[in-house]
């Protein structure tokens, strides 16, 4: 904070400048009060926190969650199909972990949306809504809050001095073209917390966001002696508008003066705190490594954390497969994949966590039938698959199927936004509540979408 002498200079006092002592973006985790007894209802929500994997480009359902080994030959790749622990489901033989797991996990092999496009795809898997006109040169930001902000600003209340919303590594998508990952029109308060980029071994050191710390000049009595004087100079009518208090009453201010003083956030982050041979269970890699950050962050109590997978966490478009795609996926993506999702679900049960914690694994699309002359498989969205797990869920159940040769759904289609009215009912959060947009347009949390039955616990 500034040195201020003059009365005109103390008028310029503000929030954001308060918070520039410590964590200059701690306060865009300001979330509004809202009712006890709506919290308490909100609450009871079987989930309480949601980990949510992007693979960014589009897995192949083919060479993953939905072998076709009676395929054509032209459809089925080079890919072997292998038991799992729950009889009669299968998996590509590149995910042998997985199957081991597949117990705890859910899989829906007829998911299905409207567009081959990633880019609108993107935003109506990550917000629940079409993008008409998206693309990267022009509408390149979500027009709709994304999911986890709509999360965050619902569990309010449940994670004091924590972010309500993380992102790892970073809140983009595809080499930071697009932008989808943001709040939109609810505000900045519900904006993602990045976490930087994670270390490529299990022995490497991560750097702690350096927000999440207090300026080392400063003690938390120095900042109530800050906060009190603007709380004076408010009511003094010098510095606030009209009915509001820069106390530590106030719900902003509140929540970044918890982050700062409690520490919990900074704890939360502090992945050079896990015993190394549980970091190399989760991989030798970055997907490992971000698997067990956002593991951290769900046991301390963060609402969300979205994670996306990736070789290049800069990149993060690996998944998009159109040359190569069995090469990529077994010698590259799916080994990593495998390690850190089933070390995932394994630690969240062995810590009592996973009944609480919903976990899925999903793309925007899925990939073509027939693979092409370059050894690829290119954008289909008719249909595809996911995996969902935890979170009051039930488990070991194979939702939905497609057809022999894998191009469209066989039965219960399932529409990404069912996926997401899923989610959403988990976390206690009502896909039907209304926000208003800045023009001041009434739009639910979701376009449309019902949460699908046979999973709900």
């Amino acid at each position: 904070m500034p040195h201020l002498s003059p009365v005109s200079e103390l008028a310029s006092v503000n929030r954001r400048q308060l918070l520039k002592c410590g964590a200059g973006a701690v306060g865009a985790y300001f979330l509004p009060r809202i009712s006890s007894a709506e919290q308490a209802r909100r609450n009871e929500a079987p989930a309480k926190r949601a980990i949510f994997i992007f693979l960014q480009g589009g897995i192949s359902q083919y060479e993953s969650w939905d072998p076709k080994p009676e395929a054509p030959s032209a459809y089925r790749g080079e890919f072997q199909p292998i038991d799992t622990n729950v009889p009669g489901t299968r998996l590509s033989e590149h995910l042998p972990l997985l199957a081991q797991q597949a117990h705890r996990f859910n899989l829906i092999r007829s998911v299905y949306q409207p567009t081959a496009d990633h880019i609108n795809a993107t935003h109506m898997l990550l917000t629940g809504y079409s993008l008409p006109g998206a693309s990267i040169e022009g509408k390149n930001r979500n027009a709709n809050p994304a999911l986890g902000a709509v999360v965050a600003k619902f569990r309010e209340g449940t994670s004091p001095g924590l972010p309500g919303y993380v992102c790892v590594p970073h809140r983009d998508q595809f080499g930071h073209r697009l932008h989808y990952g943001s709040a939109a029109y609810l505000g900045s308060a519900y904006d993602p917390f990045d976490s930087g980029m994670l270390p490529e071994l299990a022995t490497g050191p991560f750097e702690i966001p350096a927000n999440l710390s207090l300026n080392k000049e400063l003690s938390t009595g120095r900042i109530d002696q800050r906060l009190d004087l603007l709380g004076r100079l408010d009511r003094m009518g010098i510095s606030a508008k009209a009915g509001k208090t820069t106390d530590k009453e106030d719900p902003f201010l509140h929540n970044a003066y918890e982050m700062l003083s409690h520490g919990s956030a900074e704890r939360a982050f502090d992945l050079n705190q896990e015993p190394v041979e549980l970091r190399k269970r989760y991989g030798d890699h970055g997907m490992g490594q971000e698997a067990i950050l956002a593991r951290r962050l769900a046991e301390a109590g963060v609402p969300f954390t979205m994670v996306n997978f990736s070789l290049n966490q800069v990149k993060g478009q690996d998944w998009d497969t159109h040359v190569d795609n069995c090469g990529l996926l077994k010698r590259e993506l799916l080994p990593p994949m495998d390690r850190a999702v089933s070390a995932l679900l394994e630690d969240l049960d062995e810590r009592g966590l996973l009944d609480t914690t919903l976990v899925c694994v999903v793309s925007e699309f899925g990939r073509t039938p027939r693979i092409t002359t370059d050894g690829g498989r290119d954008h289909w969205p008719n249909v595809y698959s996911l995996m969902i797990a935890g979170g009051g869920l039930k488990r070991g159940q194979v939702l939905g199927a497609s057809t022999r040769a894998g191009d469209e759904p066989l039965d219960r289609p399932v529409h990404i936004y069912d996926v997401l009215a899923t989610i959403y009912h988990q976390m206690g959060v009502p896909a039907g509540e209304i926000f208003r947009d800045l023009q001041g347009r009434p739009l639910p949390v979701l376009a449309a979408g019902t949460p699908i039955a046979e999973l709900l616990g």
